[in-house]
C-alpha cells in the first residue's frame, strides 16, 4: 500500500504486530493514498479492555458498559490507539507505520458475515465497505490536515489572510493566485499569518 509521501507499507505485517496487542481481538489496517499514516478498524478484546478500564487506564469510563458503548467512547479509542502504537514502536515501526487513528467495532467478523474467509483471512474490501461511514468520520480530518500541510510545504511563502466574519478569498501568493478557504464565522477578529 502506497501512502501520500510515496512510501509503501505492508498492511499484513502491520496487522500481525498490532493484533498481538492485548486490547485487540482482531483488526484490519487501512492505508488511504492521501494519508501520511495508516488507520485500523479494530474489534477490541473485551476481557482485556474491561480489565484495563477497571484498573483505571481511563478515567470516567464505566467498565461495565456494553462493548458497543465502549467502542463509541473517544477515551477508549485513544487508549487502544496508544497501546497499538506503543507495541509498534517496540517492534521498530517507522513513524509512517504507526496508526493515525482507529475505528472500534463490537461486531464479530465471521465467514457468515462475509468479512473473513473460512480460514479467518480478512476480506479487506468488504470490511472497508462495511465500515466506510465510520472510516470517513475518522479519516476526513486527517486528510484535510494532510492536504493543507502538503500544500503549505509545496509553497515557499504563503500569506494567509483569515477573515473570520465572511467567506472571502483568503490565500494570496505573490499578490495573485487566490484560493478559497471556508472559515466558519465566529467573531469579528481578523488576523494575518505567514506559513513558511
Amino acid at each position: 500500500m502506497k501512502l501520500s509521501g510515496g512510501e509503501y507499507i505492508a498492511l499484513e505485517r502491520l496487522e500481525a504486530i498490532y493484533k498481538s496487542c492485548n486490547l485487540v481481538a482482531n483488526l484490519c489496517v487501512y492505508g488511504h493514498p492521501d494519508a501520511r499514516q495508516p488507520m485500523a478498524v479494530i474489534i477490541p478484546n473485551e476481557t482485556h479492555l474491561r480489565h484495563a478500564l477497571k484498573q483505571g487506564a481511563v478515567q470516567g469510563v464505566d467498565a461495565d458498559a456494553s462493548l458497543h458503548v465502549l467502542c463509541g467512547r473517544s477515551e477508549v479509542r485513544k487508549l487502544i490507539l496508544e497501546n497499538c502504537n506503543a507495541l509498534g514502536k517496540k517492534n521498530g515501526f517507522k513513524p509512517l507505520e504507526l496508526l493515525e487513528t482507529v475505528v472500534l467495532t463490537d461486531d464479530e467478523w465471521t465467514p457468515e458475515s462475509g468479512l473473513v474467509t473460512a480460514a479467518q483471512k480478512l476480506q479487506r474490501k468488504k470490511i472497508l465497505e462495511a465500515y466506510k461511514d465510520e472510516i470517513k468520520v475518522r479519516i476526513n480530518p486527517i486528510l484535510s490536515s494532510s492536504v493543507l500541510t502538503a500544500f503549505a510545504e509545496s509553497v515557499p511563502l504563503l500569506s494567509v489572510k483569515m477573515d473570520l466574519f465572511s467567506w472571502t478569498p483568503v490565500a494570496f501568493l505573490s499578490s495573485s493566485f487566490p484560493s478559497l478557504i471556508r472559515i466558519s464565522p465566529c467573531n469579528t477578529l481578523r488576523r494575518t499569518m505567514a506559513i513558511i
